[in-house]
């Protein structure tokens, strides 16, 4: 029962859907540790390469008058390349003021309204009721997992 890992690289889906529930359920446990061990890895070295890197690139990046973006310097003979991703995130009120002051610019803006699941799951039924039109719940994905007794 102890079905190497790379079995996976080279087996149908349908080959992996034919094995037996205890081989199923070891493969997915010893996969879920190379996971979470690769992950720690992967952790543990992005945080050692910000510590040694982001100092130089932020530098590159305020000579340049920016915040984000990408630097690129040498070290060695190897280029380190820092990107510094942006994420924006606009006050929805704010905009909609200053929509209201220039509509022109309206079809250019887009204004987002939600309401967090865990605000409308905590609603009375009846108060849930007047925003179910509203709603759509879709699948965004899916995992398995297998609990064993032994364990």
């Amino acid at each position: 029962m102890n079905i190497p890992l790379n079995f996976l690289d080279e087996a149908s889906v349908q080959e992996v859907s034919g094995l037996n529930i205890e081989e199923m359920a070891e493969l997915a446990k010893r996969l879920k540790e190379t996971i979470d061990t690769q992950d720690r890895r992967r952790k543990i070295l992005n945080e050692a390469m910000r510590l040694r890197f982001e100092d130089t690139a932020r530098a590159i990046l305020n000579q340049e008058g920016k915040d984000t973006g990408t630097a690129r310097f040498q070290e060695g003979n190897t280029t380190v390349v820092a990107n510094f991703r942006k994420k924006v995130d606009w006050d929805q009120d704010e905009l909609a003021r200053i929509l209201d002051e220039h509509p022109e610019y309206k079809p250019e803006v887009k204004c987002v309204v939600s309401l967090e699941e865990r605000k409308y799951n905590n609603w009375p039924a009846s108060l849930q009721q007047i925003f179910e039109a509203a709603r759509t719940v879709k699948v965004s994905g899916y995992d398995f997992s297998f609990n064993n007794d032994e364990d």
